[in-house]
């Protein structure tokens, strides 16, 4: 995944998009840029001129890598791993989803610019947009690998249809359960949630070999 010594910025434009070949370096210039301004003055105040003089380079050379601010701040955010791949066991595919889930609902070990740019992006449609289309691919691409694994052993595979309604559905548990402020979820939650709603679905499936539902446990 991501790191800040090896970025992999997701919105920035393509590079046969982007005319004359480019330095790779003004990338992390560009970067480390956004996240001081935004650590500094916010979402709102930051400005791509601002972004562009405080990394030294011209607004055409940040332009021609990104397009919109918000794209710039999200890519700038994931460069602090924010949607990292959990360590999973592979023991079962229960503990898989419950490790999966945790992450994506715990904001505590997040560092504290990137819980500050998701409290801005409430305020903030643009980066809200950009923020939850990132986590939905992030949560879609997941669940892809974990049902992909399940069926190489031995589970039934699921339909590109299927996976993306069961990642779906995990994210709107996840905002259900943060709520408005987006605090953390608790992992007795956690728990509930993936034995009443996503192992159910899974076992309906046939990805869970052999299973019948779990046996629910108190909502």
């Amino acid at each position: 995944m991501t790191d800040q010594t090896h970025m992999q910025p997701q919105r920035r434009r393509p590079v046969s998009q982007r005319g004359r070949r480019q330095d790779a370096s003004r990338d992390e210039l560009i970067v480390a840029a956004a996240l001081k301004l935004l650590n500094s003055v916010g979402y709102q105040a930051l400005t791509m001129s601002d972004v562009a003089s405080e990394a030294g380079v011209s607004k055409a050379t940040l332009y021609r890598r990104w397009t919109t601010k918000s794209d710039l701040v999200a890519d700038a955010v994931d460069t602090l791993s924010p949607f990292d791949r959990p360590r999973y066991t592979g023991a079962s595919l229960r503990d898989d989803l419950l490790a999966l889930m945790q992450q994506a609902g715990d904001c505590t070990a997040r560092p504290d610019i990137v819980i500050a740019t998701f409290e801005m992006a409430r305020s903030s449609p643009d980066l809200y947009q950009t923020l939850s289309e990132r986590f939905a691919v992030y949560m879609l691409e997941e669940f892809a690998f974990l049902a992909g694994r399940a069926s190489e052993n031995g589970g039934g595979q699921l339909s590109d249809d299927q996976v993306e309604i069961i990642a779906d559905t995990a994210v709107a548990l996840l905002a259900h359960e943060a709520g408005p402020t987006g605090k953390s979820i608790s992992r007795e939650r956690m728990i509930t949630l993936v034995d009443n709603v996503l192992m159910v679905l899974l076992a309906r499936t046939g990805v869970v070999v052999g299973a019948a539902s779990p046996e629910p446990t108190d909502l």
